[in-house]
């Protein structure tokens, strides 16, 4: 008895510090090696973090029902889900079983607005709104102040719309007019006609189209400078679409690094990273995982830029702390270096 009463001792802060986590994913691909890397990386610092799976397979409504297993298997917080379709689903759940639970994509950005669920959702990684914020303050740092839109006639060129309009003012920048496109367009001449007089063109849409965006001003002999949305903000694509290299784009802080231990970078793997190292500060400081503990925290520096979370903002990335990267045959490289801000 003896024995077991000392065993328990010298195991009892070991044993709170430990505490499962629910990836809402699949448990194949690069983002569960991620999270099993994770865990791993943790039990070396003497504490455990175990990593359950629940993949929604692309099926809304599965969330429920997962998310209800995850709570009797003792998960402590949710991560997720990748496909940012999914979120509605996946907070509704989340709160119905008050699970805390950190998205990874999408554009929701959880701040106190009244009437409007709150509780138990966070996030991490980079958010259209602090994406439009960053590169517009990367512009005006380089003193381009006169600056044309060029958007995708779809949700996420009026996403950019949103946010761009609502930070220009901010740095002081004047919007001098604003292109659209649809995705099906081949022959862009007179948009880029009417952003002459720009002195830099931001490029808001998804990856396929920021593609075909730079591909038909090269082939007009162009010489507007583009800045492109976060869509492009993947390793994979880049790597493989040399068309791209030298545009600028915003991504976290952890771009500047270059490697996820052979994993290639994207936002919601960036994502992953903050909220899983997150969670290591919560275990490393011996606190309980739970939504006060993480508001608690305070300024935490996590891989992807500082945060400052609290019970009115559980996003909190500084924006300052993130910057606009360029790809190219030698991997990331800073444009606008992300400020060293914060303790």
């Amino acid at each position: 008895m003896r024995a077991l009463l000392f065993g328990i001792f010298a195991l009892w802060p070991f044993l709170l510090r430990a505490f499962t986590v629910g990836a809402l994913f699949g448990a194949h691909g690069p983002e569960a090696d991620l999270a099993r890397g994770w865990a791993s990386r943790a039990r070396l610092h003497g504490y455990s973090l175990v990593v359950r799976f629940y993949d929604p397979a692309g099926r809304p409504e599965r969330l429920f029902y997962l998310v209800r297993r995850a709570r009797r298997d003792g998960v402590a917080f949710l991560l997720g889900p990748l496909d940012p379709r999914l979120n509605p689903q996946a907070i509704e759940a989340a709160q119905a079983y008050r699970l805390p639970l950190i998205l990874l994509s999408g554009d929701y950005d959880p701040l106190r607005i009244p009437d409007e669920p709150f509780a138990y959702i966070f996030r991490t990684g980079l958010s259209p709104r602090t994406a439009a914020r960053v590169l517009l303050q990367c512009l005006s740092r380089k003193g381009l102040k006169r600056v044309g839109l060029l958007l995708s006639l779809n949700a996420e060129g009026r996403r950019g719309l949103k946010w761009l309009k609502l930070y220009a003012w901010e740095e002081r920048i004047r919007l001098v007019h604003t292109a659209w496109f649809s995705p099906k367009d081949t022959y862009l001449y007179p948009q880029f006609e009417e952003l002459l007089s720009a002195q830099a063109v931001v490029v808001w849409c998804d990856r396929q189209s920021a593609l075909k965006v730079v591909r038909e001003k090269e082939r007009y002999g162009l010489g507007l400078p583009l800045f492109l949305g976060p869509a492009v903000a993947d390793q994979e694509f880049l790597q493989t679409h040399p068309s791209l290299y030298g545009y600028p784009f915003p991504a976290t802080a952890l771009f500047a690094r270059d490697s996820l231990a052979g994993i290639p970078l994207n936002l919601s793997r960036a994502a992953l990273v903050d909220a899983l190292a997150l969670l290591e500060k919560l275990a490393a400081r011996g606190l309980s995982p739970t939504t006060r503990a993480v508001e608690d925290l305070g300024p935490v520096r996590l891989p992807g830029g500082l945060y400052y979370l609290s019970n009115d903002d559980h996003y909190g990335l500084i924006p300052q702390s993130a910057g606009v990267f360029t790809y190219g045959p030698s991997g990331f490289r800073a444009f606008c270096q992300p400020k060293p801000v914060g303790p």
